[in-house]
């Protein structure tokens, strides 16, 4: 019989990463999202007021992750669905006002059922993510014109800008998305350059568990159909991979377009996530 789960809350994001270090190590992409906004809130303790993060416990080790930053839904990053259900009874018992749910498919959906039960609200799903990961080296089965280079400090007006139109496309507007100064001083920003101008962009998040995330996939609406994105992502992710990385990353599945393009380059679906907004 399994030991039953204990959970812990915190809003001290150095308490948080060292609850988590183990379960990143086991589960990188799972955790992911949980270990890299960890990292950008102790780098920018501005970043998300009001951060939480909840440990499941079994008696001997953390076996679940959860993680709230308002005023976005609350993130399952790895459960089961009855840890879920135990994390969203608790909440909604103690009154918490949560604008939803997102993360495993499985827990998330699970939370959503409970937590509409004992609020007698109502859930729907928002978005439906896939999760990809790269086994082995990215290709890009065409000819992009142009080529890749890493960002410098001297792109960072570009690249910023591009990061808060890429942010808007997928929130909507109305947040102001961090800055990448970090990540460019890394060497974790890439550019695609064509006629001598940046033409797309993408970037890494720093390793956790020797996993890294590829995200911020931009390229303005005036420069698309060249195959810019591909060039940039395969040859950021091969940087990676070279690095002694292994590279993921997330696409809407709504988006059959940018779904092909990540798996002729060699990314690989291993994985679901889903969104639902709970509703009074």
């Amino acid at each position: 019989m399994p030991a039953p789960l204990t959970l812990h809350v915190t809003s001290d994001p150095t308490e948080a990463r060292s609850w988590f270090a183990g379960l990143v190590d086991r589960e990188p992409q799972a955790l992911s999202v949980v270990a890299s906004v960890t990292a950008g809130i102790l780098h920018d303790p501005t970043r998300y007021p009001g951060a939480r993060w909840w440990a499941g416990h079994d008696g001997t080790d953390v076996v679940a992750a959860f993680m709230h930053t308002p005023p976005f839904p609350l993130h399952v990053a790895f459960a089961t669905p009855d840890e879920a259900r135990a994390l969203a009874v608790a909440l909604a018992g103690q009154g918490d006002d949560l604008p939803g749910v997102g993360g495993l498919r499985a827990p998330a959906e699970a939370f959503a059922d409970e937590w509409v039960r004992h609020t007698r609200g109502s859930a729907r799903t928002t978005m439906e993510v896939g999760r990809f990961a790269l086994p082995g080296r990215a290709v890009v089965p065409f000819e992009v014109p142009g080529a890749f280079r890493r960002a410098t400090a001297e792109d960072l007006p570009v690249v910023d800008a591009w990061h808060q139109d890429f942010v808007d496309a997928i929130e909507g507007g109305g947040r102001t998305a961090p800055g990448l100064e970090a990540h460019v001083a890394d060497g974790r920003v890439g550019l695609w350059v064509d006629g001598g101008s940046p033409v797309s962009m993408a970037y890494a998040s720093p390793a956790s568990g020797g996993l890294t995330r590829v995200s911020g996939v931009w390229t303005p609406p005036g420069l698309r159909g060249h195959g810019y994105a591909s060039g940039v992502v395969a040859a950021l992710s091969n940087e990676r991979v070279d690095a002694g990385e292994a590279c993921m990353l997330f696409t809407d599945l709504a988006n059959p377009t940018s779904n092909a393009i990540y798996q002729a380059m060699g990314y690989r679906r291993v994985g679901d996530a889903v969104t639902i907004a709970f509703d009074s």
